[in-house]
Formats: C-alpha cells, structure tokens, sequence
C-alpha cells in the first residue's frame, strides 16, 4: 500500500494538527448535516478548497475521493493534507472515502475483494489503520458497480468493518438510488438498503444521474424521480441516518458527444445564448436549454439550479431526513451556498 508519508519535524508537525482538535459526533450548529464530497479532477485542482475555504459555514463535514479499491485488497492513494487541514481548521469532520473508479468503475476489483474472506479482512484493516493514523471522523465506502451476486458479501463487508471500525470513528456509505429492491438489478442489486441501514451510521443516496452522459438527455434528478427514492429508503433506511444526494452538475447533449457541465459552466453557457432558450419544465422541477452550436449541432442541457435545489432541500425537511450530500465541492457557486443555509 502506498500511503502519504511525512519525514521530519514538518511533518511530525502536520500529524499533529491533522489528530488534534477533531470534531465530536453531531451537527455543528443545526440539525441537518451537510456533507461536502472533496475530489479533484488534476493536479494541482483547487476548485473544491476553495470551497471549504469560502463556505465552511455551510458544512459538517467533507468526504475526501482519495483512496482506490486494489484487486487484491490493498488501497492506493494519498490523504489531501491540505484540505483535511482546512476543514478540521474550520471544524468540519472528516470521512476518509474508498472507491473503485478507475476510468469507470472496476467491478471486477470489487468482486475480488468482498468475495475473498483474506483480501476482505485486508481491507477492512487498512481502513481502520488509515481512519486512526490520520484522525479522520470515520470512512465512506463509495464501491459502486459491485455485482448483483454479491450483495451478501458486500453485506459481511460492512459487517465486518462496522465491529473494527466502531471504537475509532464512524462508517458511513453511498448507496445507488432506487425506488424498490430488485436484488437482480446490475447496477443497484447488490445494495441491501435494510442491511446497510441497520450497520452504518449514515447512508448516502446518490439521488442522481436518472439520466446519465452514456444514455439519452432528461433531467438529472427530477423532482418525481427523487420523491420515489426517498419514499423507498425511508421504508428500509432510519430517517436520522439518511442524507439526500445533490447534483451540482448537468450534462449537454450532442450527436457530437456529451459533456459533463458543473454548476458554474451551465450557469455561464446560459447567460452566453440566453435565459430566453431555457424552459423550466414543471413535471420534473428543474431547468433545460436547448442551443445550437457554431457548427449548427444541436444541444440539450439538463442542469440543476438554486430553482430546482429548494425543491430537493425541501423533500429533507418533509421526510425528516438527516441532511445532504453534495456532490461535488469545487462545482457549485455562492448561489448554491446561500439557498443551503436559507433552506437548511
């Protein structure tokens, strides 16, 4: 495993202040959570700092994209010493998040790992390791794409690391949305959300992508659409324990190909060919522009806005729900912040 190593007094001295001061269990000034997934998307990306640094207040917590599910159970990646720094400067937790997206998602590393008792325990291990060498709140387990089939051993997964990870911080997971339980469904089968519900401290439902940039245009997460996800989880998932996904991206269609477009660049393309091309459709909540290129191809552009984010922000409050999740930090504007904390 490669980890992130410091050497000398300096890094004695950031190892310090990383364990130092973290945050205790709970909102920090109100009862909804909000949880900030931190990623960047090149070196040198300082989109989603900027974030903590400009709207902290808003946040709980971050999750950091950092370290990649191996096939033999091993975990590669680095702690962003900077960011956790920021965040536990301003009080936020911190959860270390484990994936396995490797231009797209290695469903195959997922299968090697839960369905082995050793390479599983491996896992299990490293977390905890990694959870207490650098003071992190607890973990988040963002597999996705894992084989149907292997729903049970996704659930002894967590079971496992649920008993080793207790004493030292706490477990949370993002789950696939759905509206029922289809243990046979490729893309979500494996989710037992009872299961899951029962072990973990928080779930994550990523209420997003009902159209994605490989399929056909539509909204990103219609309100209809979010309404069922959330009537489903609250059946099989306590309500305290549930955070709400939020997209702060869209997606523009094309026959050229398609793009995925953060909240700021929907934002500019609307105000480069005019709100007047962008139709707010009532069915499903949330804005869509149709333009046409300088080549004369047509686009559509299903994006979220601060319209269609209150109507997701107030699902949180009918259903009780725990709070947000939000991905991802660095997209979104000062508009997106400050609905959150009218809303919120």
């Amino acid at each position: 495993m490669r980890y992130w190593r410091l050497r000398g007094v300096t890094g004695v001295l950031l190892i310090i202040l990383l364990l130092v001061s973290q945050p205790t269990w709970g909102a920090a000034s109100s009862d909804r959570l909000v949880l900030g997934y931190y990623a960047e998307n090149y070196p040198g990306d300082r989109h989603a700092l900027s974030s903590i640094w400009n709207y902290s207040r808003h946040m709980w917590g971050i999750a950091t994209f950092t370290y990649l599910l191996e096939r033999d159970g091993s975990l590669t990646g680095q702690v962003p010493v900077t960011a956790v720094r920021q965040a536990r400067q301003n009080h936020l937790r911190t959860f270390l998040l484990i994936h396995n997206y490797r231009q797209g998602f290695d469903t195959r590393a997922a299968h090697s790992v839960l369905t082995n008792q050793y390479r599983r325990s491996k896992l299990v291990n490293s977390i905890v390791w990694l959870v207490r060498h650098y003071g992190y709140t607890g973990v988040n387990i963002d597999l996705e794409g894992i084989p149907a089939g292997d729903r049970w051993a996704f659930n002894a997964f967590l079971r496992e690391l649920d008993k080793k990870i207790s004493p030292y911080g706490l477990l949370t997971v993002s789950v696939p949305a759905k509206t029922w339980d289809d243990p046979g469904n490729a893309w979500s089968g494996a989710y037992d959300y009872q299961t899951i519900g029962r072990t973990a401290d928080l779930v994550m439902i990523m209420s997003y992508d009902e159209h994605w940039i490989g399929g056909a245009p539509g909204p990103i997460a219609s309100l209809p659409w979010v309404r069922k996800v959330v009537d489903y989880a609250v059946r099989t998932i306590p309500r305290d324990r549930l955070l709400l996904g939020i997209a702060t991206y869209g997606y523009d269609w094309s026959s050229r190909g398609s793009r995925i477009l953060s909240w700021r660049e929907a934002r500019d393309l609307v105000a480069r060919y005019g709100w007047q091309r962008v139709v707010w459709d009532d069915h499903a909540a949330c804005p869509r522009l149709v333009y046409w290129d300088r080549n004369g191809i047509r686009h559509e552009v299903w994006f979220e806005n601060e319209y269609s984010l209150r109507f997701k922000l107030d699902l949180v409050h009918a259903y009780g729900l725990r709070g947000i999740a939000v991905w991802r930090l660095g997209f979104e504007d000062a508009r997106f912040w400050q609905v959150v904390g009218e809303k919120l």
